[in-house]
């Protein structure tokens, strides 16, 4: 992806570390507590912040679903394969050449459902560079999401970043 966005090799490998991964297991239980008109989520709408994020669903029961032209299009499960989702800094470091992925995952009603979700994050104290952002590091951004969380009840996410004549119009429209 870097070699695709023309990004300078040792800028980009920079802002990765080995050390900044993590993985996450997801456990969705059971829930016969909805319907077609009034499904149970197991994760809200959302966008990862990482870089990237891996994700393996080995128990094939499904419930990932993605947003792609404003329809949710549900991700059906394959054997021994893995899902990579492009975060929010891929969005911000690629200058929204490749966009972060809004995603959420719907329980299901007759089997609970494991997944185990490897993310990337940038290098500590990195600064991620971008024509359409400001100039910030991963910390500042998770910061200013978990600000938001708290004082809005969800993430404005990268439109917090943008640069000052388009950040006020995004954050505004995501109210």
């Amino acid at each position: 992806m870097a070699k695709n966005l023309n990004l300078d090799k040792t800028e980009s490998e920079s802002d990765l570390s080995e050390l900044t991964g993590f993985i996450r297991a997801y456990r969705y239980p059971i829930c016969s507590e909805f319907s077609k008109e009034h499904p149970a989520w197991g994760m809200d709408s959302h966008t990862d912040s990482s870089v990237l994020s891996i994700l393996s669903c080995e128990d094939q029961v499904g419930g990932l679903q993605v947003l792609k032209n404003d329809n949710w299009l549900t991700v059906e499960p394959i054997s021994n394969t893995l899902i990579v989702n492009l975060g929010d800094m891929m969005q911000a470091i690629s200058n929204d050449e490749y966009k972060s992925v809004k995603h959420r995952v719907k329980v299901n009603r007759y089997k609970e459902r494991i997944s185990i979700c490897y993310f990337v994050f940038p290098k500590e104290g990195s600064v991620i560079r971008s024509i359409n952002y400001k100039p910030f590091t991963y910390t500042e951004f998770q910061k200013q999401v978990q600000q938001d969380v708290k004082a809005l009840g969800f993430k404005v996410g990268l439109d917090r970043f943008k640069h000052t004549t388009t950040a006020a119009a995004a954050i505004t429209e995501a109210c």
